[in-house]
């Protein structure tokens, strides 16, 4: 719901009437192509069978070994069959294998990117503004932070160092920035289990916490339970198709975000039950991607997560624009406005009340918070606060509510 008022009430159903905005959704997924172009000939023809099965709108890869290489994921695999809305990041040819991103340019836009440099492999940032159709009402838009990893590999204790190594360098990156909202932080982390100092190192050195969308923590590695969430290998012997043997039996390939893409506090969100690891489908424990019939793609595209790589891209979807994370207005809240003094109202259903009230600007900072015994109406004062578009986040029965008000003179 978007909410323009300057009244001195103003149910909120009259501005769902008036003011509604649309929503897409996006599709994100990561993918480790196993030195690609290189190990076997054909595998754009490959490749081109996953992304056209898929259909992302952010691709994010590691393991891609030239510049040629990417030209021909962005021709070949994704720019085919009529479509021509995708583009690329610039490609930077770092020590050891390198990352890229790729994008719906009718969706989106690419504002920035930057290299943080560790000993084995440079971490990728992309930052992406989403491309709002309403972009001439708000006069604001969203941002999204692509962050592509691909930690050091191994078992060992050197290993793991050097992997805890590498997360302190995108830790102290994210520190120096701010960054904290609207965040992805994705890769191949080659991690065994969550206890490791790498993996706490990116979920929590940072000034956010983040969180796995599937919730799905513990010790992965040979480990059945996990068995629908494994990401690698797809193969039980190297054979022809190269790369690491032993069957599915690890995951080591996440996107990892920000809370508030969870939460839909910050202009996206998490569409539930989104999130997975392509072709898996939890009946090929230490076993290869493609016996038995893999029941969660098609035959042809089991065949080709075979033959593309070790890994198994991991994918998942979220909503951008309108109405993202607002609840509507007959669930918790009956009223909001704010008069012509610049108090916010905030008027809640019988039975119903609210514990916090945050306010978020659209670049996800919070910019006010308050908290509360226990109250059923709330009326603050924001004069403080700019003219833009807000959206506030109120915790009730210990969930939040959110909405999107505009604030103006």
């Amino acid at each position: 719901m978007m909410i323009r008022v300057k009244f001195s009430f103003l149910l909120l159903s009259f501005f769902i009437s008036v003011a509604v905005f649309s929503q897409e959704s996006l599709k994100v997924m990561y993918y480790n192509l196993l030195t690609f172009p290189q190990t076997q000939p054909d595998r754009i023809d490959t490749l081109k069978k996953i992304t056209g099965y898929v259909q992302p709108d952010i691709f994010v890869v590691n393991e891609l070994n030239s510049f040629s290489g990417g030209v021909q994921i962005l021709n070949n695999a994704l720019n085919t069959n009529g479509i021509q809305y995708y583009s690329s990041a610039v490609f930077y040819d770092g020590p050891d294998t390198d990352n890229l991103l790729f994008y719906n340019s009718n969706k989106l836009g690419l504002i920035s990117q930057y290299q943080v440099p560790t000993v084995l492999r440079d971490i990728s940032e992309y930052v992406l503004y989403y491309k709002d159709p309403n972009l001439s009402i708000s006069q604001d838009t969203t941002f999204l932070y692509f962050y592509s990893l691909h930690l050091k590999a191994g078992s060992q204790q050197p290993d793991m160092n050097q992997r805890f190594q590498e997360a302190q360098a995108l830790s102290n990156y994210l520190v120096l920035k701010n960054r904290t909202s609207n965040l992805f932080v994705g890769g191949d982390f080659n991690i065994y289990q969550d206890t490791e100092q790498a993996c706490q190192e990116v979920l929590n050195g940072s000034n956010v916490t983040l969180v796995d969308p599937v919730n799905k923590m513990g010790s992965w590695h040979n480990n059945i339970g996990y068995q629908s969430y494994h990401t690698q290998s797809t193969r039980v012997n190297t054979g022809y198709a190269g790369g690491s043997s032993g069957g599915m039996d690890d995951r080591f390939d996440f996107i990892f975000v920000s809370p508030d893409v969870m939460s839909g506090s910050s202009g996206i969100e998490y569409i539930e039950n989104s999130y997975t690891a392509v072709g898996q489908d939890g009946q090929h424990f230490n076993g290869i991607i493609t016996v038995p019939t893999n029941n969660a793609v098609p035959e042809a595209i089991a065949s080709a997560l075979f033959y593309m790589s070790d890994h198994l891209p991991v994918v998942m979807e979220i909503l951008i624009g309108g109405d993202v994370g607002l609840t509507t207005a007959d669930e918790k809240i009956s009223a909001v406005y704010v008069d012509q003094y610049s108090h916010l109202h905030i008027d809640l259903i019988n039975g119903v009340e609210c514990k916090e009230l945050s306010i978020f600007d659209l670049y996800g900072r919070k910019v006010y918070s308050k908290n509360y015994l226990s109250t059923k109406s709330i009326n603050e004062n924001i004069e403080f606060l700019p003219i833009g578009i807000y959206i506030g986040s109120l915790l009730i029965d210990g969930n939040y509510t959110n909405f999107r008000f505009l604030l103006t003179n």
